[in-house]
């Protein structure tokens, strides 16, 4: 039968056309997924290899790092180093007063198709250690048209009287403040206990007085339970009080408030310590640092040695001096710095006390480092009125560094006392610190980070990453 031999061919001929076109499709389709199959590798290969150059590069930061901290500072220059992932090369550039930049890129990848490479910008600085214009472990006294720019901070009582001023805050840590006679806390106030010789007072504002802040009389007592009575923690007003104020006792005195909240509880800031300063010649210039005694090898020269350099060098003083005398030691120990002129940076280490009149800081940029770790015998006071009293810092009559200069004034044991027409920019850190007669102190940022103060020597101050 011809015509159904005809159908059967090309029901044939229509099957094999089907099978080719499929056969076709599916070779397509396998092109097409070994296709994305590579491209997805190659892709994941390339992720893989940003990732890793990263991580190739953080590392060369902490070579870096490491480098610093064993060299304390000396490792400027280029490096190159390996891991099992990369490599990496650094720049370490010092940008002065011990802190210093690092540049590190790391490449990962030989095939331009899966090679990556990211950089990293660090910078490493001395720890963060001095945030407060006055800083006591004990009390912060003040007096006689004394303005102070900044924030100031006692573990124990602040007094602000005479027509003071302190442009930031003040906190009492464990005591009371008192401020007299048209002083002023231009910002908040904030206290952790009681005056027990003045009506058991937290804060007292006297005539005149005035707080532009907020007041906080918090207890050193878990709960407030050492005055169930709201006896204690008052807040007298005999001035004024901008902003609000809380505190676990009552408000006393006629002058004004803001929001007034009394038997609120709150905590009381716990009290601080001192930063501690480590000792490490190779933080400094070779070329102007002077050893006059060790703790180890103290010497019986070491003063008058400094002596000799301040009368040689006084006019354009600057260096780092380390002076430890050997014992015992009195105020008549104590180095002169009477007359001196700083002209750069200066560091003065001693375990001496210190007395200086006169002292005046250049026209240069200088960051200047006063610190004694003498303590007075017991018994024995520091009193701001009276030159041989038992300071271990004592600055009087015309103390005036302009704002070139940065000066820390740095005393953990023992009290500092500065009197009569100082201009200073940076601050001052004590065991107790009294001040009299139009002193003028602003806090200087250059003295928060200062090589030798905190637990660490270095460490970072930022961390990006840029263009390769």
């Amino acid at each position: 039968m011809p015509g159904l031999r005809r159908f059967h061919r090309q029901e044939q001929g229509v099957a094999m056309i089907t099978a080719i076109a499929l056969l076709a499709l599916l070779v397509a389709l396998t092109v097409m997924v070994l296709d994305r199959g590579a491209s997805t590798s190659t892709a994941t290969a390339r992720n893989r290899s940003w990732v890793q150059a990263l991580h190739v590069a953080e590392a060369g930061v902490q070579d870096a790092i490491a480098e610093l901290q064993a060299t304390a500072g000396g490792a400027a220059g280029t490096y190159t180093g390996t891991t099992s992932e990369g490599s990496f090369s650094y720049t370490v550039t010092a940008l002065g007063r011990n802190r210093y930049r690092i540049d590190s890129t790391g490449s990962v990848g030989s095939a331009p198709s899966l090679s990556a490479s990211r950089r990293l910008e660090v910078v490493m600085a001395p720890p963060k250690s001095f945030r407060f214009a006055l800083f006591s472990l004990t009390d912060i006294d003040t007096k006689n048209n004394d303005y102070i720019t900044g924030d100031i901070w006692a573990n124990t009582n602040i007094t602000v009287d005479q027509g003071d001023i302190v442009t930031g805050s003040a906190t009492a840590a464990t005591g009371w403040v008192k401020l007299r006679n048209n002083s002023e806390v231009q910002g908040d106030v904030e206290t952790g206990g009681y005056d027990t010789t003045n009506g058991y007072r937290a804060v007292d504002l006297g005539n005149g007085a005035s707080i532009g802040g907020h007041v906080k009389a918090a207890s050193t007592s878990p709960g407030c339970v050492a005055d169930p009575g709201h006896a204690y923690y008052k807040v007298n007003v005999d001035g004024s009080i901008a902003g609000s104020v809380t505190t676990w006792g009552e408000k006393t005195g006629s002058g004004p408030t803001g929001t007034l909240l009394t038997h609120q509880c709150l905590v009381a800031p716990a009290p601080k310590d001192i930063p501690t300063f480590t000792f490490n010649a190779a933080n400094y210039d070779p070329a102007t640092l002077h050893i006059l005694g060790t703790p180890s090898a103290p010497s019986s020269t070491a003063r008058s040695d400094f002596q000799s350099l301040v009368a040689s060098t006084g006019s354009a003083f600057h260096g780092t001096y380390y002076v430890h005398q050997s014992g015992p030691i009195g105020q008549s120990d104590r180095l002169d710095l009477t007359g001196v002129t700083f002209a750069g940076d200066t560091v003065i280490y001693t375990n001496l006390p210190i007395f200086g009149h006169n002292v005046e800081g250049g026209a240069n940029d200088a960051v200047v480092v006063v610190a004694s770790t003498y303590q007075p015998p017991v018994g024995s006071s520091c009193d701001v009125n009276h030159d041989s009293s038992d300071c271990a810092i004592h600055f009087k009559n015309n103390f005036q560094a302009p704002e070139a200069v940065a000066v820390l004034v740095y005393a953990p044991n023992g009290p500092v006392a500065i009197k009569n027409n100082q201009e200073m920019f940076g601050a001052v850190y004590a065991g107790n610190i009294q001040v009299k007669n139009n002193q003028v102190l602003t806090y200087d940022p250059r003295i928060e980070q200062i090589v030798g103060f905190g637990e660490v020597t270095l460490e970072p101050e930022s961390w990006l990453e840029l263009a390769p």
